[in-house]
């Protein structure tokens, strides 16, 4: 299901329907592409004793091929696909399968402390804007770290901080993108920096 472009009272195969609803300007939902996406998920855990401690690695892979197929238009709209489905939703569609995402994560245990290190590599995407100009999203990576300590039997404390580097997307024209601010949404998000402290309980 895709949202089309924007048809005008003016067109010439659909202009006089929107005219008797009085509609200057419409756009819907249809049934209008096939996708075709080919894609690998990895993932890999290792253990090993490191000095008085155990660390434990993780590496999860997940890697994507999206082709678009063609687009079938109504019948009235025939030969108006590129309204039908313009660039900027194909560029959507797309950006919804990004390239790759790579995730490594180190957790180190040692007695009632542990230590867990992510690192988190988002592919580039590219998204195009109202101007119908690329809005490009390099490749980033983010930085997850944590300290953890075994209260007691029950009780865990940590604290930590989520993209502690405090990465952010490349920045665009706000007048261009979808939500109105300095980026589009994307998968690596845009909040920046976030610091933690968390109680856990186990029953």
């Amino acid at each position: 299901m895709v949202l089309t472009g924007t048809f005008s009272d003016q067109d010439d195969a659909i202009g006089s329907i929107l005219k008797k609803m009085n509609v200057g300007n419409a756009q819907f939902f249809t049934n209008a592409l096939d996708t075709k996406t080919y894609g690998l998920d990895v993932i890999l855990t290792h253990q090993a004793y490191v000095g008085s401690g155990r660390l434990t690695t993780s590496f999860a892979g997940n890697f994507n091929s999206m082709e678009l197929g063609t687009v079938k238009t109504t019948a009235k709209l025939a030969g108006k696909e590129d309204t039908y489905l313009d660039a900027r939703e194909k560029a959507f569609i797309l950006a919804s399968a990004p390239k790759s995402k790579l995730n490594l994560t180190l957790d180190y245990k040692i007695h009632r402390f542990n230590t867990n290190l992510r690192l988190v590599h988002f592919a580039a995407v590219d998204l195009v804007n109202y101007n119908y100009v690329i809005n490009h999203y390099s490749a980033k990576m983010t930085t997850d770290l944590a300290f953890g300590y075994e209260l007691s039997k029950n009780y865990t404390l940590s604290i930590g901080s989520t993209n502690i580097f405090d990465v952010y997307p490349d920045k665009q024209d706000p007048f261009n993108t979808e939500t109105g601010g300095m980026w589009d949404p994307v998968q690596m998000g845009s909040a920046g920096r976030f610091y933690f402290a968390r109680l856990r309980f186990k029953f």
